[in-house]
């Protein structure tokens, strides 16, 4: 029997077998058995570039435990060499070290590639996703071929999410190489590396905030990060430095994901999917465990006093409204700040919501708790977001025991006292340029989702976006489909600028239309004949600036940012923008990025006229 995606989602809700791909379930793990893995801090060295912070990163395979009641298993990782050691690199077996820099001063990392040359997750490839890869001849006639490869490459790129780099570092898809030293078509390095790898610069002129590296190689992001390729990356400036935030033990990064488990500890991500079209792949994977900073269920012992936490949502597709509960109440905390840094005052709350790629910058306080107490971090957004009925539940997370001793005065700033440094807003002049960014879902003759589209391209596809460099722009993201989307957008920091309803299955069926006949001129629908009351604007922890948001469904969805191509790394040749300089935007659902909701864009230096 064929489930078209409506029957499967509803049977998972009945069954828990998961959503979109038939699935392992996790054996029962006792909670919060183990401690939280505290994310090694990595030390640059200082003399090879000039006044500059230099790190050497090692991709790797290697063991690693989520649980106690779990056999050690592989998983890979980003390893950083230590300067003063050699023999004893910093990382975890599964994650990567923190990077720590400060406003202005430059980082520059030399990734190597030293994963097998065979996928771990070989099984969950879908050769019908690409084009043009290692090994893969282009389509041929009647579709692409559903067999995989006896040897399958392994293939990287890293990308710092948030950060305002040349196209050379950013870390685009097709910029990849692999272990054996073949390259993407727009691999790009700094001189000096080795075929498996990689040197980019990062200026970091940017307020203080987290940033994360990531994998994300075409058409593998969504398995190389489940694997463990991801890192935190902070930025400090003196403005944040003068606020007497927690630091050191108290300031505490926390990478949130959903895993699934064989019945032998490893990974378990599916191998078939629900569309004979792409037999592998699955629109969206949402795991049945909580895994934070690489162990499922963790608890982190804490001192009765105020704690910053720096949130990132580091799944593939799962959102999380979270919550922290004494077993009685819901308690509150203050959110300082989001994605690209510092908001502009701080906001009491009792819950945030966090898209896949999102952060949340928080401060809690457990100095009113008895010792001995516990406060759990909930979770209570539906999957997939916001239809929901698609996927196991995750109510809880981890835990805080509030068993250590007072160390000594907690004499950080009390949150409501925080004056937060101002920064500049951004609204629309007269004239300012609009884009339409439509997203869509094709699907097979049973209704099962085949490619997530931007304008109806696939994201190979010629380039049709070109944006003066310094330009101010509005982006609006037509969400036709039925979920929430987490719209990246590559080198920019924006703001929301508001959100409006508009007839989605009407707009829908006239664009389809439109695309299928040929995109006549002329003759596409005009979106502001379909729209439904008036815009509303960001809710209120939405606000600030950030580098990813919520595409909400049968909303037009904008935001409006600054084009400024990001300035060289002084005393280091090759870090200038050159043009025609090429970026993307996309889905951060990984599932939906790796097939196709990804399109390319260009920053150039003349104007192109928009259609």
């Amino acid at each position: 029997m064929r489930l078209t995606r409506r029957e499967f989602a509803r049977l998972a809700a009945a069954t828990g077998i998961g959503v979109f791909g038939l699935r392992a379930a996790t054996r029962p793990l006792r909670k919060y058995a183990d401690p939280l893995p505290l994310l090694p801090v990595a030390v640059p060295e200082k003399s090879t570039y000039p006044d500059s912070d230099y790190y050497e990163i090692t991709m790797r395979q290697a063991p690693w435990r989520f649980h106690r009641d779990l056999n050690t298993t592989a998983a890979w990782g980003y390893w950083a060499s230590h300067p003063s050691d050699p023999g004893r690199p910093m990382g975890l077996g599964y994650l990567g070290p923190i990077l720590v820099t400060h406003r202005d001063r430059p980082v520059i990392v030399r990734y190597r590639n030293h994963l097998p040359t065979t996928h771990l997750l070989r099984r969950s490839i879908d050769v019908t996703l690409w084009r043009n890869l290692p090994g893969v001849p282009p389509d041929p006639p009647g579709g692409r071929p559903m067999d995989l490869p006896r040897d399958v490459n392994v293939w990287n790129v890293v990308h710092l999410h948030g950060g305002w780099n040349p196209p050379q570092s950013d870390g685009n898809p097709d910029a990849w190489f692999t272990p054996h030293g073949l390259h993407g078509s727009l691999y790009g390095t700094l001189s000096g590396a080795a075929p498996n790898e990689a040197i980019y610069a990062y200026g970091n002129r940017q307020r203080a905030t987290m940033l994360w590296y990531h994998d994300h190689a075409m058409d593998l992001t969504r398995l190389n990060n489940y694997l463990g390729l991801s890192g935190v990356y902070l930025i400090r400036d003196p403005a944040e430095d003068a606020l007497r935030l927690p630091r050191g033990r108290f300031e505490v990064p926390l990478i949130i994901q959903d895993r699934t488990f064989n019945a032998d500890g490893s990974l378990f991500y599916p191998t078939k999917g629900i569309s004979a079209y792409h037999p592998i792949w699955v629109p969206e994977f949402f795991g049945d465990t909580p895994v934070v900073n690489g162990k499922a269920y963790p608890f982190l012992a804490v001192e009765p006093r105020r704690y910053r936490l720096r949130v990132l949502n580091g799944s593939n597709s799962r959102f999380y409204r979270f919550w922290f509960s004494d077993g009685r109440v819901r308690l509150p905390f203050w959110l300082i700040g989001i994605s690209g840094g510092l908001r502009a005052y701080p906001l009491r709350s009792t819950t945030i919501l966090l898209a896949p790629s999102e952060r949340a910058d928080v401060i809690v306080d457990f100095g009113g708790l008895p010792r001995g107490a516990s406060v759990t971090l909930m979770n209570d957004a539906v999957v997939p977001y916001p239809g929901g009925g698609g996927g196991p539940a995750i109510p809880e997370i981890m835990r805080f025991q509030v068993t250590e001793p007072l160390s000594g005065r907690d004499d950080t700033t009390p949150p409501h006292a925080l004056v937060l440094p101002p920064f500049e807003s951004l609204h629309p002049t007269p004239g300012i340029p609009s884009r339409e960014r439509v997203l869509t879902e094709t699907t097979d003759p049973h209704d099962n989702p085949v490619h997530m589209k931007i304008n109806g391209w696939y994201f190979f596809e010629p380039v049709d976006d070109f944006i003066k460099a310094g330009s101010t722009e509005i982006w609006e993201y037509v969400n036709t489909t039925g979920d929430a989307h987490p719209m990246h957008v590559h080198l920019v920091q924006f703001q929301i600028h508001n959100r409006q309803k508009f007839r989605a299955g009407d707009y829908a069926k006239d664009y389809e239309r439109w695309v299928a006949a040929g995109r006549t001129a002329g003759g596409k629908p005009q979106l502001s004949r379909y729209l439904v009351g008036p815009p509303v604007p960001p809710e209120p922890y939405e606000q600030g600036w950030r580098d990813s948001f919520i595409a909400y469904p049968e909303m037009v969805n904008r935001i409006i940012a600054t084009f400024t191509p990001a300035p060289p790394v002084p005393n280091i040749s090759g870090t200038d923008t050159k043009y025609p300089a090429d970026y993307i935007h996309h889905c951060h659902i990984l599932e939906h990025e790796d097939n196709d909701m990804m399109r390319p864009w260009q920053l150039v230096r003349v104007p192109v006229p928009l259609e």
